[in-house]
């Protein structure tokens, strides 16, 4: 089952359960750090060289610049894609509060990037299981993958629902 959304706005989400803890000055600045990096090709950000995981992925760097609340993060370039940033936090048993922190996230990137983004969420269910992908646009009328800005995740793994923000770049020099 697949469910595609649009949200046009600055992503305000008034069915908020608690107080957002991205909400605040110190995550607003490292997003705005980070994403600027990401535009020069990764050039404060990329840290040692690590053990990519994966095929699909020519290169992994540790992440030398920290996004609030974040319990990790890497720079992955992929051998046929776009390099990004991507970020872990806090897995949980509870689907409801990574959800609600997956929402909280959203609210702060609109308020952190400070332009109009257009969110498209796809949501599949496995095994009574949900999995979510919300891609951030700087245009509405765009829905290639590859395109989106930031990508939010929230997924099922070993017995724990994760949360993860990705943040595209450019290759250096580009």
């Amino acid at each position: 089952m697949k469910k595609w959304l649009t949200i046009a706005g600055m992503l305000a989400f008034s069915a908020s359960y608690s107080q957002n803890e991205f909400a605040a000055t110190t995550f607003y600045n490292e997003f705005r750090k980070i994403s600027t990096d990401a535009q020069n090709g990764f050039v404060l950000n990329k840290g040692a060289k690590k053990n990519a995981e994966y095929e699909e992925v020519t290169d992994e760097y540790a992440a030398k610049l920290h996004l609030s609340l974040a319990d990790s993060g890497k720079i992955v370039y992929p051998v046929n894609g776009i390099p990004y940033a991507i970020y872990f936090f806090e897995p949980s048993k509870n689907r409801l509060k990574v959800d609600q922190r997956g929402l909280n996230l959203r609210e702060a990137v609109g308020t952190a990037y400070g332009k109009l983004l257009y969110v498209r969420t796809e949501t599949n269910v496995i095994r009574d299981k949900i999995f979510s992908t919300t891609l951030f646009y700087d245009t509405p009328e765009t829905d290639d993958k590859k395109k989106a800005l930031f990508k939010l995740s929230i997924y099922y793994l070993n017995g724990l629902y994760h949360l993860s923000f990705e943040i595209k770049g450019k290759p250096a020099g580009a």
